[in-house]
């Protein structure tokens, strides 16, 4: 078992759900749709590809920011 980092976000009609910690991206139309496909992806990642190397982030911190455009 481990622990996996993830963000979502609502684009209006779906729930856009990342891994921070792997490179997997899925979706659903309800949040609770999209970490069950964020975890069923990553699951079959981990399966297809194996456990990645080095040590996983022990706390992850989410923020917002401006930038020039």
């Amino acid at each position: 078992m481990r622990t996996i980092h993830a963000v979502f976000q609502n684009d209006g009609k779906w729930f856009i759900a990342r891994c921070l910690d792997l490179p997997v991206t899925t979706q659903g139309k309800t949040l609770a749709a999209a970490k069950k496909n964020l975890l069923e992806a990553v699951e079959l990642y981990i399966e297809t590809w194996g456990e990645p190397e080095g040590k996983p982030a022990k706390e992850v911190y989410l923020t917002s920011m401006e930038v020039a455009a």
